[in-house]
């Protein structure tokens, strides 16, 4: 079949209702994202864009022009078959310093049809943090102010755009809980890890949920984009009132989005996909993992997904260029770009990732049965394959 697109991306051959908003529907035995105009939508993400870490090659490459850096990016972005930015403008993780212009990123998104999300940055990520600096008590009175002054000011601006899918609150937010537990007084730290996780995204979840339907009753919530271990089927289940979707980062072995859905009814957004930076080396590191090898695993990855009823769409760890700067750059030299330092396309990567975003709804409107298991098992052992030669 060949699929027609409506204004935000979605296929005319596959109806839900218009309600003028993002939301979602099951059809066909999948959940799928519906456009404003009532039309299925898969999203496929790149999760960082625009990054402030990216500072040093938009001066090398456009002599600090930030209006080119942001239009020539999006350009490329759109060229690769990226639909949307699961991510927004930019992530507070990686833009400290307020580099990106958000305004502008925001208007080019409107200006192109560009659907995207809207970020509530309630926790730091820890590689935020100051040292010897814990994330907030959200038990806390101070904290519950601060959340609904936040959410108050962030729903103005976007309560009334149809463009935007929904809020999603910063990636990472439970990773190392330990020292978090610990600062948190009305937490048992002798308690199981588990449980003080359960409470504590009980308590997150449904205070986010309650100040945003305060604000904006149309558009959806993402939620946090954690780490698939952070919470186990329990705690999942128990936050299914406060968001519209699951949102654990990434496929493996140990984790069924299979089980995911069926404990809890919702459907799974891959929110921070590995494939982009599954590689521990510097620079000039031979036993780094090559740009065809990440490229192999990210055409398995998509497919993957797209052919997975369980999962509604997918946001790929990775900025377009490699990093001069930041935290991944502090930590063991990763890379993490489809292009290299001088904006040259990694071999292998920049056309594997180009074809496999071809087709979308192809794919995804022909989910797997029994087959995702063979799929599951190549994918796993190909990463295997690749990475055993970097531990």
């Amino acid at each position: 079949m060949t699929h027609t697109l409506d204004a935000y991306g979605g296929t005319t051959q596959l109806k839900g209702k218009s309600t003028g908003w993002f939301h979602l529907e099951e059809l066909g035995g999948r959940r799928w994202f519906i456009t404003p105009e009532g039309n299925a939508f898969f999203p496929v993400s790149l999760s960082h864009i625009y990054t402030g870490n990216s500072q040093p090659t938009v001066q090398k490459l456009y002599n600090g022009d930030k209006d080119a850096w942001i239009e020539k990016w999006f350009d490329q972005t759109q060229a690769l078959g990226f639909n949307c930015a699961l991510a927004g403008a930019t992530s507070k993780c990686r833009d400290h310093q307020g580099y990106v212009d958000v305004e502008k990123v925001e208007a080019l998104f409107r200006r192109e049809s560009f659907p995207y999300a809207a970020g509530l940055f309630l926790i730091p990520h820890p590689n935020e943090l100051p040292e010897g600096q814990e994330r907030p008590d959200i038990f806390s009175a101070a904290y519950q102010e601060w959340v609904e002054e936040l959410v108050a000011n962030v729903c103005s601006r976007y309560a009334n755009d149809p463009l935007m899918m929904g809020y999603y609150y910063g990636f990472g937010t439970f990773i190392k809980p330990e020292g978090w537990i610990d600062a948190i007084p009305s937490l048992d730290s002798e308690a199981p890890q588990q449980e003080n996780i359960r409470k504590m995204a009980i308590h997150l979840y449904r205070t986010v949920h309650d100040a945003i339907r305060q604000h904006d009753p149309n558009h959806l919530i993402l939620g946090p984009y954690v780490k698939e271990q952070s919470f186990d089927l329990k705690t999942w289940k128990a936050l299914t009132p406060y968001v519209d979707m699951l949102s654990p980062q990434h496929f493996n072995r140990d984790i069924s989005f299979a089980e995911q859905r069926a404990a809890t009814g919702r459907s799974v957004l891959v929110s921070d996909e590995e494939s982009g930076h599954i590689f521990e080396a510097s620079r000039q590191n031979p036993r780094s993992v090559t740009s065809e090898h990440k490229g192999r695993i990210y055409s398995l990855l998509l497919d993957r997904h797209l052919r997975d009823p369980n999962v509604c769409g997918v946001n790929f760890c990775a900025t377009l260029y490699d990093l001069d700067d930041g935290p991944l750059m502090d930590m063991w030299g990763m890379m993490e770009g489809l292009y290299d330092w001088d904006g040259n396309p990694k071999p292998g990567l920049v056309g594997a990732v180009r074809e496999a975003n071809k087709g979308i709804y192809e794919r995804a409107t022909e989910p797997y049965g029994t087959e995702l298991a063979e799929l599951d098992e190549k994918l796993c052992r190909t990463r295997d394959e690749v990475h055993k030669h970097v531990r």
